[in-house]
């Protein structure tokens, strides 16, 4: 149900001031101006309201308004005035003691700039502070004038450090970095690190796992005469990878000439003539990997002969040739339907 007021009550809301700028003063602010005006200076009222100092002299001239605070003092008896040069203490110390102060200062430091500048590339900045015996400071700001930089203190290397260096330096070739890092106990990196520090390399392989004396006598016999992967397929046990690093340890490399025959050899890039004359009769009839497999050649090389001819594939050749494989494809998927049913 809804309330009514009661008659003869009203409900009042807070009374609305006209707003104040700035630099205007509203007026409660005036008012603790006149109360305060005995207690507090012109400064301290600007800082009570939060107006400026201007605005509050501006309305104390206006209302004729007067401070206690404000009022000049009487002196009964007044002091003589002492000049300033009375009132400075003067040093007893003549110009010569002066100057020869300032000498001695330069000498100093024209020593000090001398004792830098002959060992600066030999000793550090605290070494140089400690043999001058002056502050590291001020070695460092000679040396930043000067625009030189003095070598930094060498750090003193661990014993467990040097120890470790040194036996990764004796057993370099018996141990891989895996094995050193077991016996070291401590990660492969650190190992890396000191084995590039120290210019020197690990064994590859663990000399449990290394290759029989019959696999490198097979690779000495055969290296010049078969390829990489020629050489693998024999083996069996080694990859072609594998091979050609063995052949590389062990110092077998091939002549120019080596080379050139296996690779004509392996490529045959001369047709005879059948191989010609099948080519150029089956050229856009067949698709390239099937001549290619005729005649036990790669593909490359059948695609590399046509370019040589001058020979090229038109657009209803390259339809035709797509229709038959796509009805190879179709045949020989029916046929593994049907086979699976």
């Amino acid at each position: 149900m809804r309330k009514i007021a009661l008659l003869g009550k009203k409900s009042y809301a807070g009374k609305r001031f006209k707003s104040v700028g700035p630099n205007e003063l509203s007026a409660s602010d005036k008012n603790s101006i006149r109360n305060n005006i005995n207690q507090l200076t012109k400064q301290q009222l600007a800082f009570k309201i939060g107006k400026p100092i201007t605005i509050i002299e501006k309305f104390i001239n206006k209302e004729k308004l007067t401070s206690t605070l404000e009022t000049p003092k009487v002196i009964d008896s007044p002091q003589p005035i002492i000049p300033i040069e009375a009132l400075i203490i003067k040093p007893n110390i003549t110009v010569s003691a002066l100057e020869s102060k300032e000498r001695k200062k330069s000498d100093i430091a024209a020593q000090k700039i001398g004792f830098i500048l002959k060992h600066y590339k030999h000793h550090s900045a605290l070494e140089m502070a400690k043999m001058l015996n002056s502050s590291i400071t001020s070695v460092r700001y000679h040396l930043k004038c000067l625009n030189i930089k003095a070598i930094k203190p060498a750090k003193a290397i661990p014993k467990s450090i040097l120890e470790r260096q040194s036996f990764i330096k004796e057993n370099h070739k018996n141990y891989t970095v895996k094995e050193f890092a077991e016996k070291l106990n401590c990660s492969g990196d650190v190992i890396r690190i000191a084995l590039h520090k120290l210019k020197i390399k690990a064994l590859r392989i663990p000399l449990s796992q290394e290759t029989p004396s019959e696999v490198i006598k097979f690779l000495e016999v055969n290296y010049r005469t078969m390829t990489a992967k020629e050489l693998s397929n024999n083996l069996g046990t080694h990859s072609w990878t594998q091979v050609r690093h063995l052949c590389e340890k062990h110092g077998f490399l091939r002549t120019h000439e080596e080379t050139t025959a296996i690779r004509l050899r392996w490529n045959r890039s001369e047709f005879t003539a059948s191989e010609q004359k099948y080519i150029l009769k089956n050229h856009g009839n067949i698709s390239m990997l099937e001549i290619s497999q005729k005649l036990n050649r790669t593909r490359s090389s059948v695609v590399k002969f046509l370019e040589r001819k001058g020979l090229k594939i038109t657009k209803e050749q390259h339809d035709a040739l797509n229709k038959k494989n796509f009805e190879k494809a179709r045949m020989k998927f029916q046929e593994k339907t049907s086979f699976s049913e």
